[in-house]
């Protein structure tokens, strides 16, 4: 066996299954490197450097299907995985054909278990050559095999004990036909070499009580006899169950040869054997876990079923909280007689999590790592660790009477149990939390201030709180029943339907049929329908509006004095002649009235906008409105020595729409481009028809906008931080208007900016006719 570890790969988009799959594999010893990836590319580059012996992949993962990883990992510089495997939930018409192509080993159907995955694994492995057979006292690779030789006569067993040995077996002995009955029950020797001719019991006899034992009727038997045999005595012993006859005195290579045949068969044979045993088991198990959410159940099952199977005297469930302290332990033991405390130290807690690995204790009474049974009947135990999906979750232990009584096979199957039981006590653990928070949410519902309503697929009611019974004041709502039409109700009813077909959320403003006021968010649902959550907003709308009408009014009464304060100024220079100083004076005076209006006209906008105020709507030509605009402000870019380009349309749409607002809305965005860009920059202005929307790119070289404040510069009064353009003049409500404007006229707007390389806004705009 090399000494180099296999290397697996589990990828799957979704990390719990990558975890949960490659903890399973893990726990097929030191001998395995298991790593995990949510993606093709993530599985790309952990391979780039070295690459893997096995890959498992999911088939359907964004960026990158299974089949194009495995088709780029066939030219990846590490090499390509000697053991490749596809996971897919639906056996696709031609998938096999095209993994057959790439030379995938198998394609698997889900649902799979980790078990399952875990015996692909052994399988490659082992032809591999990566995996030793699990032997007791396998200290030496050769010294892996335990031979009896059953013979009455000293000579014969010391030749066959000296050919044993230097062929690198084990070997017990016996002198007569109960002995070695009673050998072949102790020991389970992997051979028997039977004498035909013993005391008591000759080998026929011994031969055929063999076979009739369960426990031992599969160890091979290679009959031994100084008689030349007739045909019918040869037929007899093989209708017996012998395996082989071997003629005194014989050959030693022959007889070697013939031994290694029978143990590869027999190896064979232990390996189907055991696997079937491990699903006989394993599935019996997870239905049992399966439809249990006590842990205390989950414990009994667990261990009733692995001590009776295993043969373990006693068997122990730790469950440790977050702070890897013993939480729980459960136990099972096949009689109260001998049940034994088992209290497990921190050091071995904390060995088996640094070490992720489960491990045997030979002999309980000297390994430094077991002091959980000193001084019992406690003589050898095995231990797994319950790994969840983060964390350690606690250790599955089996104990027994005898020193060296567990094996790697017992291990290896107690980690698949082990696998299973750890996520059904995360099962149970989730139950438990999910009881917690449905009352949580229940209280959550109860008290909320909210009216919080939810909807199934057909627009139906399921669930309601109590705030939200207090919305209907005309009718009762009822369970399992829609939202009547035609009952004031039919704006929810509509954005119900908009989130039904698109699948998004979406928020808005509903007035109910009492003329209460609503903000409503209405959102999908994975498993189907919707939840809306209704906040009555009535009171700030009606003190909105008082602060709207306000600032109208005042925006209003301001105009006349800055008007006067403005054209008073231009007359003093008709009044006689003034110094440089008072020159300034009257310039500096002139450009603050002139800010003052513009802020004035600003908010006058905005109040008018906010108070619903009825905007003119006609047919309004676009392709003129715009060519209007870029000669508009041609000389302003040509006095900061820019170039300011238009591309006009073939044709000219028309757009239902208040051209006021619709001039003020460009203007305010070439404006700005213009203001933002300095002197020798370039600004455009591209219209183009898409899909019924008349779409204008307004696109500048200028300072750019900081990410950071993308989110917010549509809210008033909020300007960009940018050194930059601290001096240029503005008072933040330039786009709150342009945003105000465009969903008046149902459009959209947005912005790409970069610092330094200008910043680009598209406006959208649905059109009539073209």
């Amino acid at each position: 066996m090399t000494t180099d570890q296999v290397r697996i790969l589990v990828v799957d988009d979704h990390p719990n299954t990558a975890n949960t799959l490659a903890r399973a594999l893990a726990q097929l010893g030191p001998t395995v490197d298991v790593m995990s990836a949510v993606s093709g590319r993530e599985a790309l580059e952990k391979v780039q450097s070295k690459g893997v012996d096995i890959l498992f992949t999911d088939m359907i993962m964004p960026e990158m299907t299974g089949l194009e990883l495995i088709e780029k990992m066939q030219h990846n510089p590490g090499g390509r995985p000697s053991f490749t495997y596809l996971v897919t939930a639906y056996d696709v018409p031609g998938l096999k054909v095209t993994a057959q192509r790439l030379k995938v080993n198998e394609v698997i159907v889900k649902p799979v278990r980790p078990e399952r995955i875990c015996l692909i694994a052994t399988r490659a492995m082992e032809e591999m050559n990566h995996i030793t057979r699990p032997v007791k006292n396998n200290v030496d690779g050769k010294k892996k095999f335990k031979i009896l030789v059953a013979d009455d006569m000293p000579d014969n067993v010391t030749l066959l004990a000296r050919y044993l040995q230097h062929e690198g077996y084990n070997f017990v002995s016996a002198e007569d036909g109960l002995e070695t009955l009673d050998k072949v029950r102790d020991e389970l020797p992997d051979l028997v070499l039977l004498d035909i001719n013993m005391p008591y019991k000759d080998g026929f006899t011994v031969l055929e009580e063999i076979r009739a034992d369960p426990a031992v009727q599969h160890i091979p038997v290679i009959i031994l006899t100084a008689a030349r045999l007739d045909p019918s005595d040869v037929q007899s012993g093989l209708n017996l169950g012998a395996d082989d006859y071997v003629t005194k005195p014989f050959d030693r290579h022959e007889l070697m040869a013939r031994i290694r045949t029978k143990l590869r068969v027999k190896e064979a044979e232990d390996v189907i054997r055991r696997r079937n045993r491990e699903l006989n088991l394993l599935p019996e198990i997870g239905k049992e876990l399966s439809a249990r959410t006590d842990i205390k159940d989950l414990a009994n099952v667990v261990l009733k079923r692995t001590v009776e199977t295993l043969g373990a005297i006693q068997g122990n469930m730790i469950v440790l909280n977050t702070a890897h302290a013993v939480q729980d332990n459960y136990q099972f033991s096949l009689s109260q007689s001998s049940s034994v405390e088992v209290l497990i130290p921190d050091s071995l807690i904390k060995h088996i999590n640094e070490s992720r690995q489960g491990l045997i204790i030979n002999d309980a009474q000297s390994d430094p790592l077991w002091q959980a049974g000193k001084n019992t009947s406690i003589r050898s135990a095995v231990i797994v660790p319950l790994y969840g999906r983060h964390d350690l979750l606690g250790l599955l232990i089996l104990t027994h009477e005898e020193e060296k009584y567990f094996t790697m096979e017992h291990l290896l199957l107690l980690q698949a149990i082990a696998s299973q039981a750890a996520i059904a006590i995360e099962n149970a653990h989730l139950y438990t939390e999910m009881a917690q928070e449905q009352k949580r949410l229940a209280a959550v519902l109860k008290h909320a201030a909210e009216a919080i309503l939810m909807f199934d697929g057909q627009g139906k009611l399921s669930l309601l709180n109590p705030a939200g019974e207090k919305l209907f004041t005309d009718f009762k709502a009822k369970i399992n029943q829609p939202l009547p039409s035609g009952r004031g109700y039919d704006i929810l009813i509509q954005m119900l339907d908009d989130v039904r077909s698109s699948d998004l959320a979406k928020s808005g403003e509903v007035l109910w049929p009492d003329q209460r006021i609503f903000t409503a968010l209405i959102t999908p649902i994975e498993a189907g329908g919707q939840v809306a959550i209704l906040h009555d907003v009535t009171r700030f709308k009606d003190l909105d509006k008082v602060k709207n009408e306000f600032i109208a009014t005042a925006s209003h009464d301001l105009k006349n004095p800055i008007t006067s304060i403005s054209g008073f100024s231009h007359l003093l220079e008709h009044a006689g002649p003034l110094n440089s100083q008072q020159k300034e004076f009257v310039t500096r005076i002139q450009g603050a009235t002139h800010t003052m209006n513009e802020l004035v006209q600003n908010m006058m906008s905005l109040a008018q906008m906010d108070l619903e105020a009825t905007s003119k709507h006609e047919s309004v030509e676009m392709g003129k409105l715009l060519t209007e605009m870029a000669d508009e402000f041609t000389p302003q870019a040509q006095t900061k020595e820019q170039t300011l380009s238009f591309t006009p349309l073939d044709s000219s749409p028309y757009i239902n729409g208040d051209a006021f607002q619709l001039r003020q809305l460009f203007r305010n965005l070439i404006g700005n481009a213009i203001k933002y860009t300095p002197k020798g920059g370039s600004v455009s202005i591209t219209p183009k028809l898409n899909n019924g929307n008349l779409e204008v790119n307004i696109q500048d070289n200028g300072y750019g906008i900081p990410a950071s404040d993308l989110p917010f510069i549509f809210d008033r009064f909020y300007r960009a931080h940018n050194e930059k353009t601290s001096g240029v003049e503005g008072n933040g409500l330039g786009l709150a208007i342009v945003k105000s404007i465009i969903d008046q006229h149902d459009g959209q707007i947005n912005v790409q900016s970069e610092v330094n390389k200008g910043t680009r806004f598209s406006v959208s705009l649905p059109y009539l006719i073209v």
